[in-house]
């Protein structure tokens, strides 16, 4: 059990090594969300949570977690106070900030293609991304965002902030092939809930290869 256990390790610290040594030359996509740098201190907490997204390999078949590759690892000394949505209510908390990380991925992961395996929507409307687009994550009750790889080459994940601006794009060692049409429809207001569906196409050479319901959410109105 040990001699295997030790394997696994060796084997994924040589696949860490081949990835390095890849070039992830080719962008596959590219988010960008923007936030207010006056406000309590989700700057910071933007920062720090990009800061250990950045550079994150997406080894194919393998399932990336956010809470386990980046809320988890942060320390909460390294996180200030910000508004954060808890439950139906708006708060202010240890990590306000983190959401948006985790959406801007979110959609740079769909327009990329990648598979997702768990996300869920906030409980109502946030400013910085449409609905539809974003992943809520929480550092408490296990709210994940998860997605894997599909393809047959490394992935990396760069993420950046400037300003008052986050970018989140993904690169690969390969062309992308194929390309990706997201599509949100209009919220629908029903009682006092809005709903929406996000849909996402798959091209080849300018023809549909298939499409596909991502999700369909809904958010408690004001």
């Amino acid at each position: 059990m040990i001699k295997i256990f030790r394997k696994t390790i060796f084997l994924l610290i040589l696949l860490n090594a081949v990835c390095f040594a890849d070039e992830f030359k080719y962008k596959w996509s590219s988010y960008t969300t923007y936030f207010r740098q006056d406000i309590d201190e989700r700057d910071n907490n933007i920062k720090v949570a990009a800061r250990y997204l950045d550079g994150k390999i997406l080894i194919p078949k393998i399932i990336f977690s956010f809470n386990d590759e980046v809320t988890d690892k942060i320390s909460e000394d390294e996180l200030g106070t910000a508004s954060t949505i808890v439950g139906d209510k708006r708060v202010l908390g240890i990590g306000g900030g983190l959401c948006q990380v985790s959406s801007t991925l979110y959609a740079a992961a769909l327009y990329a293609g990648l598979s997702i395996v768990e996300r869920k929507s906030h409980s109502e409307l946030i400013s910085y991304i449409p609905p539809g687009l974003d992943a809520t994550v929480s550092m408490n009750d296990g709210v994940d965002l998860k997605f894997y790889n599909p393809y047959g080459c490394n992935l990396i994940i760069k993420a950046s902030v400037e300003g008052g601006s986050l970018t989140v794009a993904i690169y690969g060692t390969k062309p992308r092939v194929r390309d990706i049409k997201i599509l949100v429809s209009k919220p629908v207001k029903k009682e006092q809930f809005l709903y929406t569906t996000t849909t996402r196409t798959v091209l080849s050479s300018g023809k549909e290869l298939f499409s596909e319901i991502v999700s369909m959410d809904k958010y408690l109105t004001q």
